[in-house]
């Protein structure tokens, strides 16, 4: 099955918790908003797309405060179209969602696996908000490093329910290209 880019979104950069126990991770990317922090106030602008995310990098960038745009950083995600609930796998449909193109520049920071217990917005990320980050061989940036590691985390968390709720799996990227503001 083929990830789906589904859009962007504006993350704070993140160095890593105290109290993360995970020594190799020195930065969280997680799509989870519970530790690498989204813009104040970025839902009142409702210009996301119906996964939460934005389809193009300009209008994630739009609802980041100009005082705060050095302190985010602009990912995509590619979705794979799979729900994981109790350690089955299950088709997940994509809502229409019109991303612009994913630029050349954009790379692969690794893999997040995020339950979806409620609503359409991603929820929390057990490799990070759990501190599994260390048992399930997260890279620097708390991500698995590979899509097959990331599908068996997937049916591992959807059987354990370390955070409530059916489980998705995410691609993570950012621009290796540093923006020119």
């Amino acid at each position: 099955m083929e990830l789906v880019l589904i859009g962007y979104f504006p993350k704070q950069a993140t160095a890593k918790p105290d109290g993360l126990n995970a020594p190799v991770v020195r930065e969280i990317c997680s799509v989870s908003t519970c530790i690498a922090a989204a813009p104040d106030d970025w839902i009142d602008h409702w210009t996301h797309n119906d996964l939460w995310v934005y389809d193009t990098r300009d209008e994630a960038a739009a609802v980041v405060p100009s005082e705060a745009q050095s302190k985010f950083q602009i990912y995509a995600y590619r979705l794979l179209p799979v729900l994981f609930t109790d350690g089955e796998e299950r088709p997940f449909e994509i809502p229409v969602v019109n991303p612009e193109p994913l630029p050349a520049t954009y790379e692969s920071l690794g893999f997040d696996i995020v339950s979806r217990s409620v609503g359409n917005s991603f929820e929390c990320s057990p490799l990070s908000c759990c501190d599994m980050a260390q048992e399930m061989m997260a890279n620097e940036f708390c991500l698995l490093p590979t899509l097959p590691m990331a599908i068996a985390a997937a049916v591992k968390f959807s059987t354990e329910q370390p955070e409530p709720g059916p489980y998705l799996v995410l691609e993570v990227l950012r621009d290796t290209v540093p923006s020119a503001d």
